[in-house]
This record gives structure tokens, C-alpha cells and sequence, in this order.
């Protein structure tokens, strides 16, 4: 067990990349974004010798709370080569939470990407005597597409309605362009605000965005009408994983169909970068026409595929007999939050 350095970053990368299935938010570049917005990454890997041995890795990521106390988040992690290798979760997290008490850390959180109720879940849950908590950071759902080994075959395994609806937009004369770079931020902002304002969620700012996309190596897909941008999503290939971030569509191009195009677009780039899956990135607990996420979680299901559930938001152990007061006061001081339902 030891902290990672600097010189570890290739290797971590190919670990939560190749061995632990595509994990974006346990990516390196995933806490230098994050440390851009005022957190701390702290880095530990499980596993002795070179990484073929590793066995885990976690990234947590630190906030000031007051009086120089600190809160620990692990977005998704730990990752694990193997789900169910408890003795690597239990030591990867107490080397975790040792670390932040030494930066008087005062709570730590996770959500990793362990399947909800499975039986290697529950033993590695219960040997790290994790706590489950009633608030989410991440959706703790997503949508997962199966992807084929080539793009000839990807058409004929959408359902009927996706099919019709990727022909009706080539028709229509809808083209999808790959971009990078500042410029590709800038055209995408203005069509995901408006998607942001319509379907009433909360959005990023495009210092954000280009943040992100730097710190990713991310690529922006932008859907054309005519010439005139018409829907636009940014996307990122990791090992086996394709992922959809974020994404914007103008309401009035909504005949010509470009939200499939472009995601048909993305679908077949992840073929060609030899990934076998396409995440679409977190759906709600409950399907409720109420909810504002309903549409957009309606659409990612139109593509076909399953949906996967992970463990939700989970206490590590941290501070002893003080852990179930500090979850009070925390209970308390998000009792009017929204819960990510």
C-alpha cells in the first residue's frame, strides 16, 4: 500500500482504464479537474511491484470545511481490478481514510462502482464496514448500450424506433462532425444552456466545460442542419467505455432528429476507439413524469441496453464514535436538499 506520485499517473490511467473497466471518475485527470476547483486529490494504490500486481486504486478528492477540517470524497472509487477482492477494498480504504487524518479530514465518502445487492457488494460493503447514506453525489443508476465489434452491425441492433429516428435525420440532411480544442467549447455552451433552461437541471459554466475537456482529452460532436449547429455533446473513450457527459439540443431542430445522429455518431467513434460498451452517464431512481430529468433519462433509454446500478453513497469509517454524529449534523444540514431520485 503506498500513495501514488506523479510518475504513477501512465500507469493509474491504464488501471482504472483497462482493469477497472473504464472508471472515468477515478481517472487522473479526473482529480487535476477537480483540484482546479478548490479540492485536493490524494492518490493510493494497492499492490505491490509493477502495475500488472496492482490490485486497487483510490482517489480522494479534499475540500476545506471550517476551521481547517476537510471533507473526503471518493468519486467512484475505490476501483478494483476485481469487484469482489474485499481485502484490497478494505486496505485501499483504510490507507485512505489514515491519510486524511492526517489533513484532518473529518468525514470520507464514496460511491463506487460496485453492482448494488450483489452478493460480492454486500461481503466487501460489510467487511469495510461502510455505511450506507440517504444522499447521492453521483447517480447511482446509469444506462449502459452494448456495443458490437463493428459499426456495420450497430444499426441493425437499435430498437425500431432509434433506427427510424438515425435514418430520418440522415434524410433530413443532419451531419456530425468530431472537434477539439477552445473553439469547439464555445460552440457547444449556447446549445446545452438552452437544453439546460428547457428541461429545468442544473447546468456548468464554459470555464468549466473547457476545463473538463482539457483535463479529459474529451471530444465535442457537434450535429449540423443546414450548416447551422443543432445539437452537440461531448464524449470520452476509457478501456472498454464509452461515455456521454454532457450534451445540447435546439428544440427547434427537434423534427430532423439530431440527438440521434449525434449519438449514433458516438456510438460508432467508441466502436472504432475498441470499446464494447456506451455509458450514458446516469439515469434516476424512479422514471417520474414530475421529475425534470424524466425526458432526457426517457431518451437514453430508446437506444435499447440495460440499466446498472451501483451502491450509492457510502461512509467510510473515519472518525470512531464521532462518525454517527458528524452523520447527524450532515443529515441535518441537507434536510432540504433534493434527493437525486
Amino acid at each position: 500500500m503506498r500513495p501514488a506520485t506523479d510518475a504513477d499517473e501512465a500507469a493509474w490511467q491504464a488501471f482504472v482504464g483497462d482493469r477497472a473497466g473504464g472508471n472515468v471518475l477515478q481517472s487522473w485527470g479526473w482529480g487535476v479537474l477537480k483540484t482546479g476547483e478548490g479540492w485536493r486529490a490524494h492518490r493510493w494504490i494497492a499492490g505491490g511491484g509493477p502495475p500488472r500486481d496492482w490490485r486497487a486504486v483510490c482517489q480522494v478528492l479534499s475540500r476545506p470545511l471550517v476551521a481547517g477540517w476537510r471533507y473526503g470524497y471518493a468519486p467512484r472509487g475505490p476501483a478494483l481490478a476485481d469487484p469482489g477482492d474485499a481485502d484490497a477494498a478494505a486496505a485501499i480504504l483504510e490507507a485512505a481514510a489514515r491519510g486524511l487524518r492526517h489533513v484532518r479530514g473529518v468525514r470520507l465518502t464514496c460511491d463506487p462502482e460496485w453492482p448494488a445487492d450483489a452478493p460480492e457488494t454486500l461481503s466487501v460493503v460489510a467487511r469495510c464496514r461502510l455505511h450506507p447514506l440517504a444522499f447521492d453525489v453521483q447517480h447511482r443508476q446509469t444506462w449502459l448500450v452494448d456495443l458490437p465489434g463493428d459499426d456495420g452491425a450497430l444499426l441493425s441492433r437499435l430498437p425500431a424506433g432509434a433506427r427510424r429516428n438515425v435514418r430520418l435525420a440522415e434524410r433530413a440532411g443532419v451531419v456530425v462532425e468530431a472537434q477539439s480544442g477552445p473553439d469547439a467549447v464555445s460552440m457547444f455552451h449556447p446549445l446545452y444552456q438552452e437544453t439546460v433552461a428547457r428541461e429545468r437541471y442544473t447546468g456548468r459554466p464554459e470555464r468549466y466545460l473547457r476545463e473538463l475537456v482539457a483535463a479529459l482529452g474529451a471530444t465535442i460532436f457537434v450535429a449540423r442542419l443546414r450548416r447551422e449547429p443543432v445539437a452537440a455533446a461531448i464524449a470520452l473513450t476509457l478501456g472498454p467505455r464509452c461515455c456521454y457527459l454532457f450534451g445540447g439540443t435546439r428544440a427547434a431542430a427537434g423534427a430532423a432528429r439530431p440527438g440521434y445522429a449525434l449519438h449514433f455518431a458516438i456510438m460508432r467513434w467508441g466502436i472504432a476507439a475498441g470499446c464494447t460498451v456506451y455509458d450514458l452517464w446516469g439515469v434516476p431512481r424512479r422514471f417520474d413524469p414530475t421529475n425534470p430529468a424524466h425526458g432526457y433519462a426517457t431518451f437514453k433509454t430508446r437506444w435499447g441496453g440495460r440499466l446498472a446500478a451501483h451502491s450509492g453513497l457510502l461512509e467510510v469509517p473515519l472518525r470512531g464514535p464521532l462518525d454517527p454524529a458528524l452523520r447527524q449534523l450532515e443529515r441535518l444540514a441537507l434536510r432540504r436538499r433534493p434527493l437525486l431520485s
